[in-house]
């Protein structure tokens, strides 16, 4: 048996997945594998939590609840603006991102068109998967 994957460890995954039910929307099942070390948070926690224990060959199927995923979906952060307080408020369509600042860690945070009127614009901060339940593949295909 070979090693096993733990909390501290530098994987290499291929993956596919999205919200369940819908479209595939992350899609690395070829070419070059993604590099992350298990624990710092960057893959949702449910990902995570399924790699310890894997090793490297083996492959899984996942569904993953929201609070292991991306979380609850929070209607406070989707809000209404007037068009003429964002820049190009008016060519904006439903589907484009905006990115924010945060002004406490000037971290650039992805926001989403979801609605408009003539004179004012829905923009979501939630994931896109916020509240959804994943369906993902995952391969582990080495390890640091």
């Amino acid at each position: 048996m070979g090693e096993k994957v733990h909390t501290g460890s530098v994987v290499h995954i291929l993956y596919k997945g999205g919200a369940k039910g819908e479209k595939i929307l992350d899609d690395r099942s070829g070419g070059e594998p993604l590099r992350v070390m298990i624990g710092d948070m960057k893959l949702p926690r449910g990902i995570e939590e399924a790699l310890v224990g894997m090793e490297v060959g083996q492959e899984k199927q996942l569904e993953i609840p929201p609070e292991l995923g991306y979380g609850a979906y929070q209607e406070q952060l989707a809000q209404w603006y007037p068009k003429h307080l964002i820049d190009e408020g008016y060519t904006l369509k439903v589907g484009d991102v905006l990115f924010h600042t945060n002004p406490e860690d000037g971290r650039r945070q992805p926001a989403f068109v979801t609605e408009l009127t003539d004179d004012n614009v829905r923009i979501d901060f939630n994931h896109p998967f916020a509240g959804k339940t994943l369906d993902y593949w995952v391969k582990l295909v080495g390890m640091d």
